[in-house]
């Protein structure tokens, strides 16, 4: 694909905003964060898997999606599949009978979260993978039977690590998602739907424009600037971080290094609030459960996130070129939300948000500037020192074409 349009699955999935990111696998027991691929699958035995509990806690937490890695670098496969003998069916843990993908795709259809996976095309223990076309087919393989023995997916996840240099059958392995799953979008590799941020830290530009340059797709971020490209390409963003500094799997003894919670709202701010969507990382211990602590945290986030945006003291929308709220009577307001119509395409170059104070010496009304920016993309969230005011209005300074707004929210602090 390649438009300056996006797809419906694009706008879909840009609409979850906040995801769940579950590493777990060999590396849970191994305390590694990159296996070698010669782990023993008897390693592999949580002894209390309730993949319930990952789709409840994200749910109260307001996340909607959840992305599990059903294969990372090791090759370590998650669920009985038929190319390899590193997966979950050579370990004791329920027999050698049982599949992690399973229960967690079931688990979160049970709770209302959409279902995504990650399989890494790394694969350091395929001896095939020194053959780049025989592991195309190899991963192909892995791929359809991800894709078609689960039901319907949101995402794939194509993480880039280690793959530098190496020649995968793209066509091939795109091809079958979009075959198996046409309602699935695609993260980072081969042909996406969706670009990494360019870190692993959660924070994005706040112009992080969701049109890129088409002659540096191979540089799927990009620094900040105040215009779209010539000839643009639909390509949201999706940030991913953790919530334990300790890494992306579970280590032990590490409750000292969860984040804390002003550190997780500030990471909110500057990926949902910039336009991207945020996937966190809270990775299940050997038991097979989240810990206490990380869950604990990460339900005070999403009760923060619900009181900062949750009730508006109004909202509008939609609109072309300005929207204006108008209170009853006066009232403090310290935070917006604000939102562009991505439709059609990203179009809004440039943006204020203002309250009116009063009136100038000519009777007119008088505007203050509370916020302003350059991208707006598909969510602006913000705070500005608290003030009194009535009128509230959203304008578009610069836009390419017609510029169209979702919606305008203002909140009280």
């Amino acid at each position: 694909m390649s438009s300056h349009l996006p797809t419906p699955q694009q706008l879909g999935w840009q609409d979850l905003e906040f995801g769940l990111f579950v590493h777990f696998g060999i590396n849970t027991f191994t305390g590694r964060e990159w296996g070698d691929g010669t782990e023993d699958p008897a390693l592999f035995y949580p002894t209390a898997l309730d993949c319930r509990q990952w789709a409840r806690v994200a749910k109260e937490a307001g996340m909607r999606y959840a992305i599990l890695t059903a294969k990372h670098h090791d090759g370590f496969c998650l669920w009985p599949t038929e190319t390899t003998a590193h997966s979950v069916k050579s370990s004791p843990w329920r027999d050698g009978k049982g599949d992690v993908v399973r229960e967690f795709v079931d688990a979160c259809r049970e709770e209302g979260i959409l279902p995504g996976l990650y399989c890494s095309p790394w694969d350091r223990n395929a001896p095939c993978y020194s053959d780049p076309k025989a592991y195309s087919e190899f991963y192909a393989r892995q791929l359809e039977e991800l894709c078609s023995n689960y039901g319907p997916l949101v995402q794939l996840w194509f993480d880039g690590a280690g793959s530098e240099g190496y020649t995968y059958d793209w066509d091939r392995i795109i091809g079958t998602v979009r075959r198996l799953q046409p309602g699935a979008v695609i993260f980072q590799m081969g042909d996406p739907d969706i670009r990494w941020g360019g870190n692993e830290l959660g924070y994005g530009s706040p112009d992080l424009w969701t049109t890129v340059d088409e002659s540096r797709l191979d540089i799927l971020w990009e620094s900040p600037r105040r215009e779209l490209p010539p000839q643009g390409r639909y390509l949201p963003v999706e940030l991913d971080t953790t919530i334990n500094r300790a890494g992306w799997f579970w280590h032990p003894n590490t409750t000292d290094q969860i984040k804390s919670l002003d550190e997780l709202i500030g990471i909110y701010y500057r990926s949902v609030g910039h336009g991207a969507n945020l996937l966190l990382n809270v990775a299940p211990n050997r038991e097979g459960r989240l810990e206490e602590a990380e869950v604990q945290r990460l339900l005070e986030l999403g009760a923060e996130i619900r009181r900062r945006f949750g009730n508006p003291l109004a909202a509008v929308g939609p609109g072309s070129g300005e929207l204006e709220i108008v209170l009853r009577e006066p009232g403090l307001v310290a935070r917006f939300e604000a939102m562009e119509d991505l439709s059609r395409g990203e179009s809004v170059l440039e943006w204020v948000l203002e309250a009116q104070v009063g009136q100038d010496g000519l009777g007119r009304p008088a505007w203050h500037r509370l916020a302003h920016g350059y991208a707006l993309g598909h969510k602006r969230l913000g705070d500005f020192p608290p003030i009194v005011a009535s009128r509230f209005r959203l304008r578009v300074i610069r836009s390419r074409g017609e510029a169209r707004l979702r919606s305008l929210k203002v909140f009280a602090p």
